[in-house]
């Protein structure tokens, strides 16, 4: 069994684990983060910080997804109290004052335990939950009374979350006529607040080090098997959660062949007509069968305006291609990530023969992601400042399409191969194509990945 936390200003990673011996300690907890873990039903997974402004927050369903597996969730303090007091239905455990005022509705907001941190995790603002208790701490130590404190508090609360430092709060009571309260309250008297985040975490971390077992106020028993995956869901799976030993996930392996391997439009084709006329897992299909599936639900070219068509088909195939062929293109290049039909795979095994295992995808991968991280070490360079126009050029030029094709021709180019455009596709492209300019043969890497094996 291990047990990782996810912690950064509220607690040190020398406090965590003197007091959870051997727990696995990461930053805080950002989108994707659970699933990139190896994770069994056996270990356990404390939150306790999380971010939300830098970028996009834990989501609740990657959480969901831990427990479907029967992994134990704890949350605590900051960003684990707020996810589990609204996931505490479906069995996330939350600990702690600061968990159960959340849960009752005296808590209500993400501000209140935000804070604005540096990069290394150190808390540069205080949190308002901690201005509170602190406020609360002077109430109960006869410095200010009951009503003082809850004007205090509602003043803090004006402030941003990133703007509560110790100079901008004096500055704003002061304003406020509350100067002589907030000095008589004297919070600052041993440098901080009281600091109720750090006590709910080191009582989580307690918590789990003796084992305890934690009731759940509301179980929820049946949920998992409630439509509760959803296409995002599906595409978080394909874009986090490892699916090699090198622990490349298996979004990018696919993405790459998608835009290198010269035969993945035949694939996606036959991919997407499988599914289509053999819903059943059968993968011989006839590709005239598209007319009858069609025409068995009532959908014909002539139902379709001029405008819908030119947008799924380049002007020479609606002049020169057969209706069946044309009913054939419509339909593989609408064919999306949905999550009431999965046509989009997000893993090997649903992928089946759509991804070509004898390619070094793996290694190709791999290279572009070193070539973007050596890149990255210079400051103000990143794939996201690479020149849209680069990019196509050098798409084009791969896929055999000349540099003045127009845009419909792009599109249908692009939606062949399974993306959603040639915009799409060149935005897709940001992460292989240093690595594509730079790569090594393939019949190199193909040798490499032999004499690895060996």
């Amino acid at each position: 069994m291990s047990t990782h936390v996810f912690a950064g200003p509220t607690i040190t990673s020398a406090r965590i684990t003197s007091i959870l011996p051997g727990a696995v300690v990461h930053p805080p907890v950002q989108h994707g983060d659970l699933l990139r873990l190896r994770l069994k039903a056996i270990d356990r997974v404390l939150i306790i910080d999380g971010l939300w402004h830098q970028s996009a927050p834990v989501r609740h369903k990657e959480i969901l997804m831990l427990l479907a597996k029967g992994v134990a969730v704890y949350g605590a303090s900051s960003m684990g109290a707020l996810r589990a007091a609204e996931l505490a239905p479906y069995g996330m455990v939350g600990i702690g004052r600061i968990y159960h005022a959340f849960r009752s509705g005296l808590l209500d907001a993400d501000d209140d335990v935000a804070v604005l941190q540096e990069p290394a995790g150190r808390p540069l603002t205080q949190a308002l939950v901690n201005l509170r208790a602190a406020f609360e701490h002077a109430t109960d130590a006869g410095r200010i009374t009951k009503p003082e404190a809850q004007g205090l508090t509602e003043t803090a609360r004006q402030l941003p979350y990133s703007q509560r430092t110790c100079t901008a709060l004096g500055r704003l009571m002061t304003d406020r006529s509350l100067g002589e309260v907030y000095t008589r309250a004297d919070i600052w008297g041993c440098g901080t607040p009281h600091d109720l985040k750090r006590e709910d975490a080191e009582r989580a971390l307690r918590v789990l080090a003796k084992d305890r077992p934690t009731t759940v106020e509301l179980t929820a028993p049946g949920w998992v098997e409630e439509p509760w995956q959803t296409s995002f869901v599906r595409y978080w799976n394909a874009a986090f959660t490892p699916s090699t030993d090198s622990g490349l996930p298996f979004l990018p392996l696919l993405q790459h062949q998608q835009l290198y391997d010269p035969a993945f439009p035949r694939r996606w084709r036959t991919h997407v007509l499988s599914r289509l006329l053999a819903p059943d897992g059968q993968r011989t299909v006839h590709e005239c069968a598209v007319e009858d599936f069609a025409a068995h639900r009532g959908l014909a070219l002539t139902d379709l305006t001029d405008e819908q068509l030119s947008y799924w088909l380049t002007a020479n195939e609606r002049s020169h291609a057969d209706p069946g062929e044309q009913l054939t293109r419509l339909a593989v290049r609408s064919a999306r990530l949905d999550d009431a039909w999965p046509i989009y795979p997000v893993s090997r095994a649903e992928a089946g023969p759509l991804l070509n295992a004898e390619l070094p995808t793996e290694e190709l991968v791999l290279h572009a992601l070193r070539t973007n991280a050596a890149l990255a070490e210079h400051p103000g360079h990143s794939t996201a400042h690479l020149a849209p126009a680069r990019i196509a050029a050098h798409l084009l030029n791969h896929w055999g399409l000349p540099g003045d094709t127009d845009a419909d021709e792009r599109d249908a180019a692009a939606r062949d191969r399974g993306l959603r455009s040639f915009t799409a596709a060149v935005e897709t492209d940001r992460t292989f194509y240093l690595g594509a300019l730079t790569s090594v043969s393939s019949a190199t890497l193909t040798g490499a990945r032999a004499s690895a094996r060996t």
